[in-house]
């Protein structure tokens, strides 16, 4: 070991009450940073995760289409197979497919309970099908046996508006056609604890939306066949995963054939028409992109991937993820993360300024002896490493112990499974998420600023001449 080193660890005993100190609040600091951040990471893949059950990494959509659409009844994509086809052909690595969307009402047999976003996914071709696959909890997914199409369209009456006023289409095929089979349908498990009466087997009538920019609805009935848990409670509330064949059928998204019968100046009524279903045909497209090399910054890869989307298809709407993350949470994300940084900052100016202090109160009582190191042939930098070493040791100790803290504190909460009560009476998991990145912070982050702190007044004791030094130490007796 060299005498810069001894030396230093011999400062380090000699003052170890206030460097004890030191090291404590810098390294409690860094917990609270490793705690947040775990959480904050955790939370963002939970909402990430939920949110791209909806959009996967972008979705494409009919120019007109607002953000707060893609969660409701959206316009028609009319080109959304061409739309699929070109994406595959001009972005290899990207995968997408089409879906097709509604927002309803549901409820049981008289009682009319809530309202819901429907999602029409294909169980084949879907490309975001296995993230949905494993969030089912209960029961089960599609499979080839389910009645996904009836062979008919529901009845429609589509009575013309006064005026200016738009059309207003009614479809039903509930109570004329109870024979039916109902459409299958898989929902989030919190709509089973926000009403205990629906569960896998019920029977629904779901009241939906079929067109985007006027006034057209259907009643059909829909069979919960599986459940599913996101880690958003609200989310699983709200969004519900049907056959994407069978919204074609409800929203006649096919060649529908049979008469129309017309009573001029009232409207028009079909129904029980045979419907050939067009699988072309739908509001959205979702698009997959290729996995980036790391995970680091997310909201950087979504940018990159919508404007490689957009740059493609540039007039028509792209909306990322990120978009409908910022649109239902708004920044507070943003604004979490920046007071954390910022919470953190001011910490550790302060264990920084707090270190200088020492130092150079140290070096004020020791000026006597650098002076007789300096007599005795010492050179500069031997005097500049003794306090910096110092710095270095207090700062790598409080890193690790920082580490070996939050991680403590994390496998007890873990372990114990704490959840907190989250909206209408459900349970949000706290869980943490720890990268290689948050680690690597919270073990430099200190070493960084103790060695700073600390380089300051080594610097100005290595400068010292022997003289100097001798005469102030003998001043300061």
């Amino acid at each position: 070991m060299g005498v810069s080193r001894r030396l230093a660890l011999g400062e380090l005993k000699d003052h170890k009450k206030i460097y004890a100190i030191i090291i404590v609040v810098i390294a409690l600091t860094m917990t609270s940073f490793m705690l947040e951040n775990a959480y904050l990471n955790y939370m963002m893949q939970v909402v990430d995760d939920t949110t791209k059950l909806v959009t996967s990494d972008v979705v494409i959509t009919d120019p007109g289409t607002k953000l707060r659409d893609v969660y409701g009844t959206e316009s028609e994509l009319r080109n959304a197979g061409e739309i699929v086809k070109k994406l595959k052909k001009d972005l290899p690595g990207y995968d997408a497919s089409i879906r097709v969307t509604a927002q309803g009402t549901y409820g049981t047999k008289g009682e009319a309970l809530d309202a819901c976003t429907i999602q029409g996914i294909d169980p084949k071709k879907d490309c975001d099908v296995s993230r949905i696959k494993d969030k089912i909890v209960e029961g089960r997914f599609f499979n080839d046996n389910d009645p996904v199409l009836r062979g008919h369209t529901p009845l429609y009456i589509e009575i013309k508006g006064p005026g200016d006023l738009p059309n207003f289409v009614y479809g039903t095929g509930e109570r004329l056609l109870e024979g039916d089979e109902p459409y299958p349908i898989i929902i989030g498990k919190t709509v089973t604890k926000n009403h205990p009466g629906v569960g896998i087997g019920k029977v629904l009538s779901l009241t939906i939306s079929v067109a985007g920019k006027e006034a057209s609805y259907a009643t059909i009935n829909v069979k919960v066949i599986g459940l599913y848990e996101s880690g958003t409670p609200t989310l699983d509330a709200l969004v519900w995963f049907m056959h994407a064949n069978s919204l074609r059928e409800v929203k006649r998204y096919g060649e529908v054939s049979g008469r129309d019968y017309s009573i001029p100046g009232i409207g028009t009524f079909r129904g029980y028409n045979p419907i050939t279903i067009d699988q072309n045909r739908g509001d959205v497209v979702v698009v997959k992109a290729p996995e980036p090399l790391h995970k680091l910054d997310p909201i950087g890869h979504s940018k990159e991937v919508k404007n490689d989307v957009n740059g493609l298809f540039p007039t028509l709407k792209v909306y990322s993820w990120h978009d409908f993350l910022v649109y239902i949470a708004g920044s507070m994300q943003d604004v979490v993360t920046i007071m954390l940084w910022g919470s953190i900052g001011v910490t550790l100016f302060l264990c920084g300024a707090a270190i200088k202090y020492v130092m150079d109160s140290i070096i004020m009582r020791k000026t006597r002896e650098i002076g007789s190191l300096k007599a005795f042939g010492a050179r500069d930098r031997v005097i500049f490493k003794i306090f910096l070493y110092q710095g270095l040791v207090i700062g790598l100790i409080a890193g690790l112990l920082g580490i070996f803290i939050s991680l403590a504190v994390m496998s007890i909460v873990n372990w114990y499974g704490v959840s907190v009560e989250f909206v209408a009476g459900t349970q949000l998991k706290v869980g943490f998420i720890i990268n290689w990145l948050t680690l690597l912070i919270a073990l430099s982050l200190p070493v960084l600023l103790s060695v700073l702190a600390a380089a300051i007044p080594a610097k100005k004791a290595s400068m010292l001449s022997p003289v100097e030094a001798l005469r102030k130490g003998e001043l300061s007796l």
